[in-house]
């Protein structure tokens, strides 16, 4: 079972203490997560249900729970821990709250179809997983900073959200669908002279990361979304403690794009911070 397209996720974030140190050493170097953000709602989530009728409410609370425990739980494939079968099974039983709203006629022309808001039990969802010795990842999470250049018919720029709102929205849907907050750089008159569009996709990352120590972060993303036809495809480098993981998506479209390299994000930091319950303390 796969989180679908229709989802339209709610996730608040707020800054608890301010953000992260950072070290370099050529690298992100790690420091202890003293400051972080606190990600509201990761058990709540809103998606597009094919109507209000009972077979149809039933599988969309099914891709709410699987989108929910793909932003909490620690693992390359969740949809293989026993646990997570069994919930999934069984999702309704883990409904706190859910409701059924109409959706604009301009937005979605199936008739039939209704905004479906759910809120699980997160104490009881979580007591599940926790028996299953299943690692899982807080809500006190830290920023990672997101330089992203633009390849498309206009030419190749750094991302700018005022000009670019479709790619503004697909971002912050990846943003709240895997609960990875990120911020992006002010691209100011000092940082665009003291970096180009190639050193954010050179392999020597130094002046890269060097730039990036003014926003106190512990891990930095840079990616480049390219066009090609009628699809975008993504290219991704996060460097975070010390260490750099690179990976490639197929060319598909803009929102599946942006989830790729939020994902990517997700998988480095949820396996640094997230814990099992055997474990006493988190890193």
């Amino acid at each position: 079972m796969h989180c679908q397209g229709r989802l339209v996720v709610k996730v608040f974030m707020k800054s608890k203490s301010g953000l992260l140190g950072l070290c370099l050493l050529g690298l992100l170097s790690h420091s202890p997560l003293t400051a972080a953000v606190e990600v509201k709602g990761l058990y709540e989530i809103e998606l597009i249900a094919n109507s209000q009728s009972a077979e149809d409410r039933t599988q969309a609370i099914k891709q709410a729970m699987y989108a929910v425990l793909s932003r909490v739980l620690v693992s390359e494939d969740i949809s293989k821990i026993p646990a997570v079968q069994q919930a999934l099974n069984s999702a309704h039983n883990y409904v706190k709250q859910s409701q059924f709203s109409l959706i604009s006629a301009d937005e979605l022309p199936d008739t039939e179809a209704r905004l479906l808001r759910v809120q699980f039990d997160e104490d009881q969802l979580m007591e599940v997983m926790r028996k299953s010795q299943v690692g899982i990842w807080s809500e006190i999470r830290p920023e990672t900073l997101v330089w992203l250049v633009v390849d498309d018919e206009e030419g190749r720029r750094f991302y700018n959200a005022d000009t670019m709102p479709e790619l503004e929205s697909a971002l912050a849907f990846a943003s709240k669908i895997k609960g990875v907050p990120m911020i992006f750089p002010m691209l100011d008159l000092e940082e665009q002279q003291k970096i180009s569009l190639n050193e954010v996709l050179s392999a020597d990352s130094r002046n890269l990361l060097a730039v990036s120590a003014r926003y106190e972060v512990t891990s930095v993303m840079a990616g480049r979304i390219a066009k090609k036809g009628n699809c975008w495809q993504g290219e991704w480098a996060f460097y975070f403690d010390g260490k750099i993981k690179q990976w490639s998506g197929v060319c598909q479209p803009l929102k599946p794009t942006a989830v790729a390299g939020a994902q990517g994000a997700y998988d480095v930091l949820s396996n640094y911070y997230g814990v099992k319950p055997e474990t006493s303390a988190a890193h």
